[in-house]
């Protein structure tokens, strides 16, 4: 079947694309890359669809919003949005996860999210859904494999100098939208950073960028929803009090 849309931004990874090798020559899977890496990624993956931004080097919410607008313009009600670095997708059968189809994984999640309204979804981290003890975490973060009902979130766009999907799903549970997290199937990926390409030069090896988004979050939607941590191995990350934003206190926004 054909009805899934699923993008992939994607930088620096022309030779190792992990997701779009994973996925294959499916008719509606898009690579979006930068001007300069276009025919890099048209040479390597001449079966599946290659979308250029406009500029190169803009970052990640330049990317994102892109795909926003373009799903939007092309009326695409519902669409994935993958990280470029997903190695499997899995279904879990009790506390055993199995390596399951991506497509068959994504059809599914797809309809779930629909028929139960979800604004922003996503499948589980691996590392966590094998001990979960309910099937969706509702008005939580959606990262890495993450669908997006156009139809509820028309005109929402990402923001720039945040943790941009983070910052999203508060955007759609502001607005008295859900989120959703399916726990009965997950994802596998490498930590944030960890491997060439990607964010990993253009962001997580630049002093203070973590930092500054992390601010940027507090600035926005202040301490009540964002706190600014500093983990044990030194790095700055964002604490987001998801039962704050989901107890009703209208008052947060």
């Amino acid at each position: 079947m054909d009805n899934l849309y699923i993008f992939i931004p994607t930088k620096g990874r022309w030779g190792n694309c992990k997701t779009a090798n994973l996925i294959g020559g499916y008719k509606n899977l898009f690579l979006v890359v930068e001007p300069k890496e276009y025919a890099y990624y048209k040479e390597k993956y001449p079966n599946n669809n290659i979308l250029q931004l406009p500029e190169n080097d803009k970052g990640i919410i330049y990317s994102r919003n892109f795909i926003k607008q373009y799903t939007e313009e092309k009326n695409i009600n519902y669409y994935w949005q993958l990280d470029d670095d997903i190695s499997y997708l899995y279904k879990r059968e009790l506390k055993k996860l199995i390596r399951e189809n991506p497509i068959t994984a994504l059809e599914y999640c797809q309809s779930y999210f629909i028929n139960n309204s979800i604004s922003v979804g996503a499948l589980e981290y691996r590392q966590y859904a094998w001990s979960a003890t309910k099937e969706i975490v509702l008005n939580s973060f959606c990262d890495s494999v993450v669908f997006i009902n156009n139809k509820l979130v028309e005109g929402m766009r990402y923001t720039n100098g945040t943790k941009e999907d983070r910052d999203f799903c508060i955007q759609a549970i502001s607005k008295g939208l859900k989120t959703g997290r399916l726990t009965t199937y997950a994802f596998s990926a490498p930590q944030n950073g960890s491997n060439k390409g990607g964010l990993k030069e253009i962001f997580y090896d630049i002093k203070d960028a973590e930092l500054n988004t992390c601010k940027k979050m507090v600035e926005i939607w202040g301490e009540n929803i964002c706190t600014h941590i500093i983990k044990k191995d030194g790095r700055n990350d964002l604490k987001i009090h998801w039962k704050n934003i989901n107890s009703n206190q209208t008052l947060l926004f």
